[in-house]
């Protein structure tokens, strides 16, 4: 993986370099894969959240990584960049002397017991990270953790893993939801509740879904919007789990195979017949009622009309890690008008096919441009002087073509309050649905009129992470 810590774009002769390979159309493009996987480049637009960010969604849980030196590097700084990150962070390091000995079971155990017994306030939940070393050496990871909950039987211990060397199964991110579901122990059901995760940010309560279970008067716990750590063992307690992305799925797996809580796939899309056929099907599964779709879709026309007149034919790009139905996005936006000039993404999701498929053959001409293939470090990133105006939708858009005019979107979670008529939060919370249009929307009025310090806002590592 390369990596570059400058953030403002150098100057690059455009005849330079060869777009080949890193960049086609989507009428050339093959699905699902279009380009080639082999050196990596890594953007520094750092928002994405990471392996040492998603622990801190559960209250109350410190984290202990078990790893070597080299290892240790990256989630340190990543723990350092978080407001009161390093109040739940700790670390022991293996070193060669631990590899000649043996005795990793034995220097996990008195490592993480002396940090617990330093921290100036007893964690409810502790979870540690191992690294692929210990694995590669047969390391006892259930005698450890046994002694563990043997001395300390007040803390759940949960059973992290940062070896993206031996990943087979599940993607690192896919596997780290997954783990974050391991302290919940199964509870009485509460009849007509239901959990949502897993996400990095919660689901914004003004959506149709939370409307739709609240009216029927179900009982809504989002994972990401836990307060205390009494809410997050709450979640065993519910019938049913919603997940959103293909990444949540082993994580709702889990909890219908160890608690039979019941998965239940929910996806996003900007589509608006698949946003009504996934409420339908809600509806009739859940015993729901059913919000007034015709109704929801010519708003968010209407409004998506009101955007066209104004931005006119201002060229739009958007990438893969703003929101996982990058296609569908992309799809919407062409249809009603837009001028949608690239589409950022190193693969497409099976889901997405359709989309796919709309595209190739009504926007053939529509760019579709890796994100982590190497040449993507060399292109000159002056896009958006070229067009005079440019909307950006998602960090590594804005980053790779210089915009200044940008939707800070990821993984559909944005800010509230951008836009007119709403009360600004500093906290994000996702799009979904009729209203996530809608507050896109809103988001893309804004980015038009007024410039953004780009740096400065896409260097911050996981963003709208909390200590």
């Amino acid at each position: 993986m390369i990596c570059e810590e400058e953030i403002r774009p150098r100057p690059v002769k455009a005849a330079a370099v060869d777009r080949s390979g890193c960049e086609t159309t989507m009428g050339e493009a093959q699905f699902s894969t279009p380009f080639h996987e082999g050196l990596k480049y890594g953007a520094p637009a750092r928002g994405s959240w990471t392996i040492a960010h998603s622990p801190m969604l559960i209250p109350e849980c410190h984290e202990i990584y078990v790893c070597c030196p080299c290892c240790l590097h990256g989630v340190v700084l990543s723990a350092e960049e978080i407001p009161g990150g390093f109040d739940r962070f700790s670390m022991v390091t293996v070193s060669n002397e631990n590899l000649i000995k043996g005795d990793l079971e034995q220097m996990m155990i008195d490592g993480v017991a002396d940090i617990i017994r330093k921290l100036p306030k007893r964690p409810r939940c502790v979870e540690c990270f191992t690294s692929c070393i210990q694995h590669f050496l047969h390391m006892d990871i259930k005698l450890v953790y046994r002694r563990l909950r043997e001395e300390f039987p007040d803390i759940d211990f949960i059973d992290g893993y940062m070896i993206p060397t031996l990943q087979r199964k599940f993607s690192p991110d896919a596997l780290g939801r997954r783990q974050l579901t391991r302290a919940i122990l199964k509870l009485p059901p509460v009849p007509r509740s239901i959990g949502l995760g897993i996400n990095y940010y919660p689901l914004d309560r003004r959506s149709e879904l939370v409307e739709m279970f609240e009216a029927s008067g179900w009982t809504v716990r989002d994972f990401a919007a836990l307060k205390t750590y009494e809410d997050y063992r709450q979640l065993g307690s519910v019938e049913a789990n919603l997940y959103f992305l293909p990444n949540g799925k082993p994580a709702a797996q889990e909890l219908e195979k160890r608690l039979g809580q019941e998965a239940v796939y929910a996806p996003y899309s900007w589509n608006f017949e698949e946003i009504r056929e996934n409420y339908v099907r809600l509806a009739q599964k859940f015993r729901l009622i059913l919000p007034d779709c015709d109704a929801l879709r010519e708003e968010c026309e209407n409004a998506l009309l009101l955007l066209k007149e104004e931005i006119g034919q201002t060229p739009i790009v958007l990438d893969a890690a703003a929101t996982p139905r990058v296609l569908s996005l992309a799809r919407l936006l062409v249809g009603q008008g837009f001028s949608v000039r690239a589409v950022y993404a190193d693969a497409f999701l099976p889901e997405e096919e359709a989309d796919f498929n709309w595209l190739k053959l009504h926007a053939p001409t529509l760019k579709a441009r890796a994100i982590e293939h190497y040449k993507m470090r060399l292109l000159p990133r002056t896009e958006a002087k070229e067009a005079g105006k440019l909307i950006a939708i998602g960090q590594k858009a804005a980053y790779f073509t210089g915009t200044s005019h940008f939707v800070n979107l990821i993984e559909n979670g944005a800010e509230e309050g951008a836009g007119q008529g709403r009360d600004r939060s500093p906290h994000p919370t996702i799009l979904y649905g009729y209203r996530g249009i809608l507050r896109l929307a809103d988001l893309m009025r804004a980015a038009y009129r007024q410039e953004s310090d780009v740096p400065a806002i896409i260097q911050q590592k996981a963003w709208g992470c909390r200590g």
